[in-house]
């Protein structure tokens, strides 16, 4: 202990120095208590709430990922259902015409029959009657 004693004295250093070290030792524990902690607990919480975060956006994400998938899924289901609907609508609406088309069509035939008939027996009237007087003609 003198040794070291002697090196302090050496340096310039006096009885004071226990003083200072004594001094130094209770500031250290006077700032670590008032201020050191409460940093490090600040340093701590917002490192917390950070990565807490972005764990936090994590899930959040893979919870939009999942209502998207949801989302797409129910569009899928209703564009098949208002494509199923649509088409049964188009048959139907086919069918019905084609129906009105069949009954049109046949009312024209029916009524080209009769007017070749009709025409017909015009034609073979004004035959018979110009035979008739090709005799007197001739």
């Amino acid at each position: 202990m003198d040794m070291l004693l002697n090196i302090f004295k050496q340096l310039g250093a006096n009885e004071s120095l226990w003083h200072q070290f004594g001094i130094v030792v209770v500031m250290y524990y006077l700032t670590k208590f008032l201020f050191l902690n409460h940093l490090l607990n600040l340093i701590v919480k917002r490192e917390e709430k950070t990565v807490g975060l972005a764990g936090s956006a994590e899930a959040q994400y893979k919870e939009v990922e999942k209502i998207q998938e949801e989302y797409t899924q129910k569009i899928q289901k209703v564009n098949k259902d208002l494509k199923v609907k649509l088409d049964t609508g188009k048959a139907e609406i086919v069918k019905k015409e084609e129906k009105v088309y069949r009954e049109k069509e046949s009312e024209i035939n029916k009524f080209v029959e009769e007017s070749r008939k009709k025409v017909e027996e015009e034609i073979s009237a004004q035959k018979e009657k110009v035979l008739g007087e090709a005799q007197q003609l001739s």
